[in-house]
């Protein structure tokens, strides 16, 4: 006798680690809302396709904790330690130009996507970053020191040169520990700490 499990088909793809910890700092609401403007008009202007992150999603990577087949309690434990070591102050984030970085290897029966993005001016980012890198290593989390931070918008199927653009500014007012369920598109809150508290 065959079953016919018709719903596994319709499950969403996931990766074989599927549970992703990172620091990252949000746009508020009304940066994310003219951010996601100015990538739709681009894109519109330029004929780019692409699957579109949601305002909601937008960010900038502060560290990229890792990826697991279950998210494990230790590693957050000790991530919220690091955070609430650093005491950084309100900066502005400004993005000035736009393109897409190289797309990660295909995985098998899927295609090579483009990340398109918006490229950080690196200098008021670093000293959050390194803090961050200092206070993650003194819980025992490897951290990596290269950073270049951008703000992914979609993922394209055709590479797209870097072109400078009109700054694009926010406010970083806090970071923030998300659990990423990759595949699933959903994010969960761990933690997020306030910059500028004494």
């Amino acid at each position: 006798m065959q079953y016919h499990f018709d719903f596994l088909r319709d499950l969403p793809w996931r990766p074989k680690l599927p549970e992703r910890l990172f620091f990252c700092l949000f746009p508020d609401r009304g940066a994310a809302t003219r951010i996601a403007r100015v990538s739709a008009d681009f894109r519109r202007e330029n004929a780019i396709q692409g699957d579109i992150l949601k305002p909601a999603r937008l960010h900038v990577s502060l560290h990229h904790v890792g990826d697991y087949k279950r998210l494990p309690s230790q590693k957050v434990y000790a991530s919220e330690r690091a955070a609430g070591a650093i005491a950084g102050q309100t900066f502005e984030v400004i993005f000035s130009s736009v393109g897409s970085f190289r797309p990660a290897p295909a995985r098998a029966g899927r295609e090579r996507k483009h990340p398109l993005v918006l490229l950080a001016e690196a200098d008021s980012l670093q000293p959050l970053h390194r803090a961050l890198t200092e206070a993650l290593r003194g819980q025992g989390v490897r951290a990596a020191d290269n950073f270049k931070p951008h703000m992914t918008l979609a993922y394209c199927p055709e590479p797209v040169p870097f072109q400078p653009i009109g700054p694009i500014r926010f406010k970083a007012a806090a970071f923030t520990l998300i659990h990423s369920e990759r595949g699933l598109e959903r994010y969960h809150e761990k933690g997020r700490w306030p910059l500028g508290v004494a």
